[in-house]
Parts: C-alpha cells; sequence; structure tokens
C-alpha cells in the first residue's frame, strides 16, 4: 500500500507510526502489529490505529524513522504488514535466561541487520544478555555473527596486528604514531578507527584533517600491501549490525560489557587479525575508575580472544587527565604531525605511543619492544613510514605540522589566583571543546598550557580555547564558566607519573608460559 508519510514527532521508547483505522482493515494489521515502510530505505515499525489523528491515504512517522527510511515528509512510501520474525522466539528464550546457540545468534543478529527487530526488541536483547550473563561462547557467536554482516577481508599475511582503545581519555592522539612505528619494521597494522560519539575527537576525526579515512575494501588492501599500515575509518563496510545495536542502546545510555566486546572483536575477526593490543584508559573523569577494574575488563577480552582464536594482549594506562596538550581535530593532528617531525613532544604522548608500539613488537618477537620502538621514533623512519601512509591516503607527501590552521576566535583563559593546579577535569574540557564546535567544526577545540602540577601565578594563561565562529566561542566560553576545568589551589601536588602505561595485562597464553617457566 502506498501512503503519504506525515513528520510528527511525539517523545516513545519505540519507533511508532500511526495508521488510519481504514487502512489498517485493509492492510490487515491490528493494534501492536509490525509494518515495513520502504522508502529509500526500509524500517519496521509497531503500529498505533488512529480514527481521527491522522486520515486515510497517510501514515504519520517520527523523524527518526523517516531517517531509517530515507524518506522525508510529503514522500510516498510503501507500507505493507510485516510478521513477527522467527528470531523473536530465540529472544525470549534469552530473557527467561536460557542459552544461544550460534544458529539462534545468528537469526538474531540477521533479523537486526535486516531492520526486522524493533528499537525494543533490541534492546531487550542487549539487556538480557548482559543480566543473564552471557557466556564466553555466546558473545564468541555474537562476535562472528556481526563479522559475517558485512566485508570480511583477506590480506594473505600472518600474523595481522591491531591496536584499539576503548576511550575516555581526550587527546588520546598516538595511533596514528603507533601505526607508523610498528609498520616501519614491516609488520601488518590495518588500524580502523572511528569518529566521535560523545568525545571532541575521534581518531579517523582527526587523521581526516590531513588525508582520506574513507577507504573500500580493495583499497585498504591495495594500502596495506604497499606500506603495512593504515589508519582509516571503521566504516559501514566492516560488522555494520554493531551500528544499529548502539542506535537502538543510545537513549538509555547503557553499553553493556558483552555487546561492546562483541562489537569491538567484530571489526577485528573482519580484518583477520590474528594479534590485538587493547588499551584500557582508567582513572578520575574516564570510563574505566582504576587499574582493578581495567584488569577485569582485561581478563574478559583476553578470554574472548582465547575463543575466537586471537592473541588479545591488554595495557591499562593513565587517564586522569587529557593526554598530551591539544583536544579537537586539527589541534590533536598537529601535536601528533609536530611530535614526529620533532622526533620529540609531551612526554605523556611520546611515552604511550612507544609504550604501546613496543608491547606489540613484543607481541611480535621483539625483545625489548620499548626501546625498539624509541629507536624508531627518535631516527625518523616511523616520521617517514607515516608520511608514506598519508600519502597512499591521498594526502600530502610533504605534509608538516604547520599545514593544519586552528579555527581563528581564540580565547585565553586565566588564573584567578597563585597555586599548583590540583586537576584537570575531564569531562569538563571535552565539555568545553564541545562547545567550541568539535568534532564537526574541525579546527576548534582547546590547547591546554598547564596541567596538573604546574605552579601558576594569578594572570597565568591555565588554556586556550578555539572556534571557527565567534558564538561558539562564546559559547564555549560559557561553558568554562559554568564548569571546573581546572581547579588550582595553593596545596602542592604530584605531577602524573612519567610511565603512562600502568600496566601490560598479557594474553592467556604468555600467562600460561609465564607459569611454567616459574615452577
Amino acid at each position: 500500500m502506498k501512503l503519504a508519510a506525515l513528520e510528527y514527532n511525539v517523545l516513545s521508547s519505540e519507533p511508532v507510526v500511526m495508521m488510519n483505522a481504514d487502512d489498517c482493515l485493509e492492510l490487515g494489521v491490528g493494534p501492536d502489529d509490525r509494518v515495513r515502510i520502504a522508502g529509500g530505505s526500509s524500517a519496521v515499525s509497531t503500529v498505533a490505529i488512529t480514527d481521527f489523528l491522522v486520515r486515510k491515504g497517510t501514515i504519520a512517522m517520527p523523524s527518526y524513522v523517516l531517517d531509517r527510511c530515507s524518506a522525508e515528509d510529503g514522500d510516498m512510501v510503501d507500507v505493507a504488514y510485516s510478521p513477527m520474525p522467527g528470531s523473536i522466539r530465540s529472544l525470549k528464550r534469552k530473557i527467561e535466561g536460557g542459552k544461544l546457540d550460534r544458529e539462534a545468534m545468528g537469526s538474531i543478529v540477521a533479523d537486526i541487520m535486516a531492520g526486522n527487530l524493533s528499537d525494543k526488541e533490541i534492546l531487550a536483547f542487549v539487556s538480557a544478555f548482559n543480566v543473564n550473563n552471557a557466556d564466553l561462547e555466546e558473545v564468541a557467536y555474537l562476535t562472528r555473527a556481526m563479522a559475517d554482516t558485512g566485508t570480511v577481508v583477506d590480506f594473505g599475511v600472518r600474523p595481522v596486528f591491531d591496536f584499539h582503545s576503548l576511550g575516555g581519555v581526550p587527546g588520546n592522539k598516538i595511533t596514528p604514531m603507533v601505526v607508523s612505528i610498528v609498520a616501519s619494521e614491516g609488520l601488518t597494522i590495518p588500524k580502523l578507527s572511528s569518529r566521535a560519539v560523545s568525545s571532541a575527537c575521534g581518531t579517523a576525526d582527526l587523521v581526516d584533517t590531513f588525508c582520506d579515512v574513507e577507504m573500500d575494501s580493495e583499497s585498504l588492501k591495495a594500502a596495506v600491501r604497499r606500506n603495512g599500515g593504515v589508519f582509516a575509518c571503521g566504516n559501514e563496510d566492516y560488522a555494520p549490525v554493531g551500528t544499529k545495536i548502539i542506535k537502538a542502546e543510545r537513549p538509555l545510555g547503557i553499553d553493556p560489557r558483552p555487546t561492546m566486546m562483541a562489537s569491538i572483536m567484530s571489526k577485528k575477526v573482519a580484518l583477520g587479525t590474528t594479534h590485538l593490543l587493547v588499551d584500557i584508559p582508567f582513572g578520575a573523569g574516564s570510563k574505566i575508575p582504576d587499574v582493578a577494574a581495567a584488569r577485569n575488563i582485561a581478563k574478559d577480552l583476553r578470554d574472548l580472544g582465547t575463543v575466537l582464536g586471537m592473541h588479545v594482549e591488554c595495557a591499562a594506562s593513565r587517564a586522569d587527565q587529557p593526554l598530551g596538550t591539544s583536544i579537537g581535530p586539527v589541534l590533536e593532528a598537529k601535536e601528533c604531525i609536530r611530535a614526529l617531525e620533532s622526533r620529540d613532544g609531551d612526554p605523556s604522548v611520546i611515552d604511550k605511543a612507544c609504550g604501546m608500539a613496543g608491547i606489540i613488537l613484543e607481541m611480535a618477537g621483539e625483545k625489548d619492544g620499548r626501546r625498539k620502538a624509541e629507536e624508531i621514533f627518535r631516527s625518523g623512519r616511523a616520521h617517514s613510514k607515516f608520511l608514506e601512509i598519508v600519502a597512499a591516503q591521498n594526502g600530502s607527501p610533504d605534509l608538516k605540522s604547520d599545514d593544519l590552521k586552528p579555527g581563528a576566535f581564540v580565547k585565553d583563559v586565566h588564573a584567578k589566583r597563585d597555586g599548583t593546579v590540583q586537576m584537570v577535569d575531564n569531562p569538563s574540557i571535552v565539555a568545553i571543546a564541545k562547545g567550541a564546535g568539535a568534532p564537526s567544526d574541525v579546527g576548534a577545540g582547546i590547547v591546554l598550557l598547564r596541567k596538573r602540577g604546574d605552579v601558576v601565578k594569578e594572570g597565568d594563561v591555565l588554556f586556550r580555547i578555539y572556534a571557527e565562529n565567534q558564538g561558539k566561542l562564546d559559547r564555549a566560553i560559557e561553558s568554562a564558566r559554568s564548569r571546573r576545568p581546572m581547579l588550582v589551589s595553593g596545596n602542592p601536588v604530584e605531577r602524573q607519573p612519567a610511565d603512562m602505561i600502568a600496566e601490560r595485562i598479557p594474553s592467556k597464553e604468555m600467562l600460561d608460559l609465564i607459569r611454567f617457566r616459574s615452577s
């Protein structure tokens, strides 16, 4: 049946469209039945039936359902009865505490991908998967099913290394440095990164300021064959069903560990990753509060890696203040490139980049990976490899940090008293940078001139805000005034430890080897 789409924006916990009773009678649709609506794409929604709110021949749809159908207000859309998908039985079994086998898990994922499950049903699955303590075998089934919804790449080489950060620390700009160091040793590291969701800058956002990040699988394979590594965007080609699950989770702000792990690992499976290092930032204002929580997550990731046949190690890194001095796409890109150019930079950035790269080199057999990573960085080999990768991704082969210009609207924020910087509040710094326009305005962000432990005088500049227009600069200034991004007092305080990696958490296989050698 062809109906005219009408946009309405009544808030609802799930997609609900309203149809006239006469149209529902003709379609054979009853209260709470489902319909599939197709414009440029399709979506499934439950139906509310009305005699008077919606006239015959029309269908009232929330804006986000219109978006999913690739339709606009006034467009004609195809509407048809949508039967209850078979995966609902598997979903109910999980809600009741049962265990799902490979086929049942695959059917749920296939129906999510096809749009046959509503957000409410996806959320019920995610919640049951968490509450009923999904075991590792089930998480592995979910991971592989998610990977199979998109492109699976075979680079024709082994081993394939990867690096992933759980996020939560502003200014975490080290990925291009890590990839460049590792690829300099002839290792394969096809790094796919994400854009910011709730932060002021994702790795893909900063890389996009100096080269292309969108690469199809053939371009990805060609670039990896040529240079060993890429820093590309983990786009919808790879495990795309993960995006649908995240969209369903977002209204409630949940991110259960089983589906979080499956989402991360499914992209690694899609790329044929054999060796993975996971950065787990912890500390005040980050996602993970302390090193004990980091160890707990690491164990689950390592164990899942074992089930999937992947060597997984983790590193718990300090994240109680931003990494380096810059937050925002252009500003972070400049700091990253300047460090590679000068073979020097903010100690926290250099330490973390070389530390993470060193662990990967040791996973490949290097005895002292940290020393080797620092040698590659200081020699300029990492910078040369970086420029090769940039050129392969349609960037300038002569790229310099000074080529990147931040926003022209600038405001310095000054210390109101003498004292020592006690803390830098991560959420406040992110909120101010986002207020300035980051990450969509690539030149927006913050540069920190002082960090924890620095002694300041009244009037000293604590941080500098950049924006691309006055309105957003004013908004960021107001955000800074309403928050406490930095605390300055007369009390002495220790600086953040120089070693950014607080603890390396090896794979289960390595732990078994260590126990064997010590017995």
